[in-house]
């Protein structure tokens, strides 16, 4: 699933560099973001289980 995420969120930085300016240009980068905090914490939540 992270890897899914991942793989969207470079998806998002393609779309916003060929945007140019505007709303895909932020949206895409809010979207790469979004996907970036996803990621960490899905790793976060996945080593409180082994912690414990």
């Amino acid at each position: 699933m992270t890897l899914l995420i991942g793989i969207f969120g470079v998806a998002g930085l393609f779309v916003a560099a060929n945007a140019g300016h505007g709303v895909p240009y932020w949206g895409g980068l809010l979207f790469f973001l979004f996907a970036i905090l996803l990621m960490f914490w899905q790793i976060a939540k996945g080593d409180e289980h082994v912690a414990h």
